[in-house]
């Protein structure tokens, strides 16, 4: 057997082996679990298994911390344990299992923020893309080097990459939700198109309007908009069951499609798609509310306090806020820059100060493979799960080196134009094709970050086998 078959079974016993097993996906660096019986769980055994960086348990959910190898874990988890490749849940008759959750505020946060993760996380990648192209035409463009004109082919050939993603973000969305929602995959993508066809906007800006059954439809432009596209996806999932419940088979193949899409056009054009614009317009008009009445004082305890937000998926909400405020804006201040750049350089500066302090070769090790999956791969979770939490006596030094570094970040307005990696590389990020300076503030709060929190670890950090001075 191979390293990783060895590994997926070693936690396939540990789980409580197959029989226990209902659900298995992945993320970037967790395999998580939804086990039958939680009790099962050999949770210490776990931990210690050669490649398991940390354990977590996140509202019942098993996730089990594996760093960049997960991928190939994964798929050797889910050949000898007989779940549905993905994310699929196979067809269980236990009433507990089977039964509907009950409606609460917390489940429906969840349910929001689970419909977020599933329908953005696939498009990573691309806003990768959207990112790096940005930084290569802000680089080659008039406001770095100047190599060209903001009218030449090859500026505008990496420009164009990026706008072209940004305009036709909806009808990503509407692929990958549609797996989220269950919905016909080409109707939601048809859906979408409607939604950004030009002639149909056009007409919905011009001076008599446009009426869709008679009914108005607001004047929205919906490129580059995340929260319309989900909405529609969303209630058409609840259109498509109605349509296949009561359409007899027969007809089915004729009427359910052009009907869910002739009942959601005037839903989408006249109520779900202006209600999403609008609900989106409230969380960038919050967000950037919040920054400007607070400024320095909101980044500095953001920053402070952003891998405890990262460690239990508490900045979610957060993020997907401020998330529409840079696909709206084109740059956010508030949170992307602290999530997105300065979280790595913190958790890279603790991480390096406990490789030194250490007095535990095991540890050491555990330490520079930690660092090098953050540094490299920009995968923070080994650090935080693995050193960080288990050690209360990092806590004040992380806090100084945000504190310091999100103060920095506050006061020289630093903003957050684009992905980038999510490695040391991310400080690319902060490259605008209008303020030049950005990248260089953005550049200095990363390196504050990173230095200072190193610093205060070597000054206040105490290995646990390390006697206290005068004994």
């Amino acid at each position: 057997m191979s390293k990783n078959a060895d590994t997926a079974q070693a936690i396939l016993t540990r789980v409580g082996g197959k029989a226990n097993v209902v659900n298995a996906y992945h993320c970037m660096t967790r395999l998580r679990l939804t086990l039958k019986d939680n009790s099962k769980v050999e949770q210490e055994a776990l931990k210690k298994l050669p490649g398991v960086m940390g354990l977590y348990d996140n509202n019942g959910e098993i996730q089990v911390i594996l760093g960049p190898a997960v991928d190939n874990i994964y798929e050797e988890f889910v050949k000898i344990s007989d779940v549905h490749h993905e994310d699929a849940i196979p067809e269980n008759e236990d009433p507990e299992l089977t039964e509907k959750p009950k409606i609460t505020p917390k489940s429906i946060l969840k349910g929001i923020l689970n419909a977020f993760s599933a329908s953005i996380s696939p498009l990573i990648p691309l806003f990768v893309v959207i990112g790096m192209a940005n930084v290569v035409a802000a680089i080659i463009g008039p406001t770095l080097l100047n190599l060209v004109s903001d009218t030449d082919p090859l500026y505008t050939n990496f420009y164009y990459i990026g706008q072209a993603i940004l305009y036709f973000l909806p009808i990503l969305l509407a692929m990958t939700s549609s797996k989220f929602f269950g919905t016909n995959r080409f109707i939601s993508v048809a859906l979408a198109c409607i939604m950004l066809y030009p002639d149909m906007l056009t007409a919905i800006a011009g001076e008599t309007g446009y009426t869709v059954y008679g009914i108005t439809a607001p004047n929205v432009t919906y490129s580059g908009q995340i929260i319309p596209i989900l909405l529609v996806v969303w209630v058409q999932s609840y259109v498509e069951k109605f349509l296949n419940k009561f359409v007899p088979n027969a007809l089915k193949v004729l009427l359910v499609p052009f009907g869910t899409v002739a009942i959601m056009l005037p839903l989408e054009m006249c109520f779900l798609g202006p209600l999403g614009f609008n609900i989106g317009a409230l969380l960038c008009g919050a967000v950037l509310g919040l920054y400007q009445v607070a400024g320095p004082v909101e980044t500095t305890i953001v920053c402070a306090v952003v891998p405890f937000l990262t460690a239990f998926g508490v900045g979610r909400p957060i993020f997907f806020a401020c998330l529409t405020t840079l696909m709206t804006t084109g740059v956010e201040f508030a949170y992307m820059p602290i999530a997105m750049v300065i979280n790595n350089f913190i958790v890279m500066g603790c991480c390096t100060g406990y490789l030194i302090k250490t007095k535990s070769k095991e540890q050491k090790q555990y330490a520079i493979t930690s660092l090098v999956a953050n540094a490299l791969g920009g995968v923070s979770e080994p650090t935080l799960f693995g050193i960080i939490l288990p050690n209360p006596k990092t806590f004040l030094p992380i806090i100084i080196g945000g504190a310091v570094s999100g103060l920095y970040l506050g006061i020289m307005k630093v903003g957050y134009y684009s992905f980038g990696p999510s490695n040391v590389l991310s400080v690319i990020g902060f490259v605008s094709a209008e303020n030049s300076a950005n990248f260089i503030n953005g550049c200095i709060a990363a390196a504050l970050a990173f230095v200072v929190t190193l610093v205060a670890m070597l000054v206040l950090y105490k290995d646990k086998d390390e006697a206290p001075k005068g004994k």
